[in-house]
């Protein structure tokens, strides 16, 4: 990227480094807006970086090829052929500098819908209506789909001895911290802003970037 205001070395000039981030996380039809919106986030956030115009720094999407409006409620398939899904993130993941991966897998959003539990009097509800509410959970619980794309996209990347940062909720930020795998991450957050706020992907990009002093 040619900057010609940028002094650096005392030059008139400087083809400044690209930081290519892959943001990892699930992808599903039932909650698509939630699976675009930490992304969306993370790139406005540096679209114009303390006013200053975009940081160098280029996001690679599995949604950029479009399946976004395809894919399935359980994000199992799109109009993407399946192979052809493993070869686009494998190469996203090979040619990625850094990888930010969302572990949330919006579990609880599915049972929040699934029970409609936000209609419900707990006082007053009928026997069968709880049976069933019951029978729901058992359901949701059985088919809950984990990130199994996600996990095998952080796998690549820690064997590619790439940077991992992983965005884990709070609730369950203590076993990933612990796990022998997921411990091995370059640094574990609990949300997006905490990324943001830690200034990581920036520490990153400074350890390509030419010095000034």
């Amino acid at each position: 990227m040619l900057n010609a205001e940028k002094k650096i070395a005392k030059s008139e000039g400087v083809d400044l480094p690209v930081l290519k981030v892959y943001m990892a996380g699930r992808i599903s039809g039932d909650n698509i807006e939630l699976c675009l919106g930490w992304r969306k986030q993370i790139v406005k956030h540096y679209e114009n970086h303390k006013g200053k115009g975009a940081y160098p720094i280029s996001f690679l999407c599995p949604l950029n090829s479009g399946e976004a409006s395809s894919v399935d409620k359980q994000g199992l398939t799109s109009s993407i052929p399946p192979n052809l899904i493993y070869d686009k993130d494998l190469l996203s993941v090979k040619t990625s500098d850094v990888i930010v991966a969302n572990m949330e897998d919006y579990f609880e959003e599915s049972i929040k819908d699934e029970l409609n539990l936000d209609t419900v009097d707990l006082n007053t509800i009928d026997k069968r209506d709880l049976i069933q509410a019951t029978f729901n959970l058992q359901e949701a619980i059985k088919n809950r789909r984990e990130n199994i794309g996600t996990v095998m996209e952080v796998a690549w990347a820690l064997l590619l001895q790439k940077p991992v940062i992983l965005i884990v909720p709070e609730r369950r930020k203590e076993i990933f911290e612990k796990h022998p795998f997921t411990r091995r991450a370059s640094v574990i957050v609990s949300s997006v802003d905490e990324l943001l706020n830690g200034k990581y992907l920036e520490l990153l990009y400074k350890s390509i970037a030419s010095a000034i002093y």
